[in-house]
């Protein structure tokens, strides 16, 4: 186990305005590696050729479209990426990303567990999400302080989604739950409501992941149906998160829980401020169908939304980015999340966002607004607050 300094009381001052990377993914290297942390019952389905586990990752077909994923892969690996999609050890993120990056600290996910909660069965994607969660807390928390982790569920089971968030929650650095962008119905819908409240009860943030619009039980990847190209999945997912935002605001979810945080990666923002005068119109004249709603959407979404800047989009000239977002909750909507170690990753100094952020947005940016998401990040560790509710099970 690697031994690392506990993350600098200092991360919680803009004064020397330390970096945190929001969006960080490890993987397994091997699928053995899981077993430990997998009940006996479900070894042989994880084991089974053809897994899919190794070295592609957690894989889920979607129905219609299914890109060459290995040239498809080998093609988007440009110059300067680290590695594959994942980093597979803690020493290895730490050598070749936050020391080479000087990153104060991460927020780490496995890189396709999203997957998980677009699997048809229950019970199986019920264990693999506790499994993943008990390794990733074994093999990186407890291995670098400066590492912080995401919860995966299997949404398929809400009553096992909440007693897993409950479970994994009791480690201090747990800070937020992790859902895919692709799912059956919208987040608002009262079927995901009992996720929602076991994140604010545990003080955590809730992360919802662009890429799995489509796979497995997920609806289409664009509102039209089924795109015939990579190039039209990556434009027109964004719609997709669009659709859970919405839901979320008119279905009163920040009403009941006040203090939740919702984090959208790899949606890109610059669509936003268009998008939530559309919403704020609306509403004005049909807001009697949400009667619990009593401030504007964009009110709304300027304090629980925040966003990845991965994916965001470098403009000419970068200025107007920033004075279309200031439409919008004065511009705080952004925090740095690289995405690494993935092709498109962008580090603190390649980073367009960090590059021509306003100064007075840096600290922000850099550190502040991950705290103000997460805020289990600033608590130390030994004395954290843990969420003590549901007990570990086993099915």
């Amino acid at each position: 186990m690697t031994t690392t300094t506990t993350m600098n009381p200092s991360l919680t001052t803009a004064a020397s305005i330390p970096t945190i990377d929001a969006d960080v993914h490890v993987r397994w290297q091997a699928d053995e590696d899981i077993l430990p942390y997998l009940s006996a019952t479900w070894h042989e389905r994880w084991l089974r050729a053809p897994g899919g586990h190794t070295p592609a990752g957690l894989v889920v077909r979607p129905m219609y479209y299914d890109p060459d994923a290995a040239a498809y892969s080998a093609a988007m690996q440009g110059p300067g990426t680290v590695g594959a999609a994942a980093f597979p050890h803690p020493d290895v993120l730490a050598r070749d990303w936050l020391e080479a990056h000087n990153l104060a600290a991460a927020v780490i996910s496995c890189y396709d567990s999203p997957l998980i909660a677009t699997y048809g069965d229950v019970d199986y994607p019920v264990e693999v999400a506790r499994a993943v969660n008990r390794w990733i807390t074994d093999r990186f928390l407890e291995a670098d302080a400066r590492l912080f982790g995401s919860i995966t569920v299997a949404t398929q089971h809400v009553e096992e989604a909440v007693r897993e968030i409950h479970r994994a929650a009791r480690h201090p650095r747990m800070v937020q739950v992790l859902l895919p962008a692709g799912a059956r119905m919208p987040y608002g819908h009262a079927h995901f409501r009992p996720i929602f409240k076991a994140a604010a009860e545990c003080g955590l943030a809730v992360a919802i992941v662009s890429g799995t619009e489509g796979m497995g039980t997920s609806n289409p990847p664009t509102p039209s149906g089924w795109p015939g190209t990579m190039a039209e999945m990556r434009v027109a997912r964004t719609s997709v998160f669009t659709a859970h935002l919405t839901s979320l605001v008119t279905s009163g979810a920040f009403v009941d829980f006040p203090e939740l945080t919702v984090l959208g990666m790899g949606t890109g923002v610059a669509w936003l401020p268009p998008y939530l005068w559309r919403f704020d119109k609306n509403w004005k004249a049909l807001r009697s169908e949400c009667p619990w709603l009593r401030e504007l959407p964009s009110e709304v979404v300027g304090r629980h939304f925040r966003f990845g800047s991965g994916a965001i989009t470098p403009v000419d000239p970068p200025g107007e980015f920033w004075r279309l977002l200031r439409s919008v909750s004065g511009s705080r909507l952004v925090i740095h999340a690289s995405g690494a170690p993935r092709w498109d990753a962008q580090d603190p100094g390649s980073s367009f966002v960090l590059s021509s952020a306003p100064a007075a947005l840096q600290a922000w940016i850099r550190s502040e607004g991950a705290l103000a998401a997460c805020p289990r990040m600033r608590i130390e560790q030994n004395q954290a607050t843990l969420c003590g509710a549901g007990t570990s099970g086993s099915r």
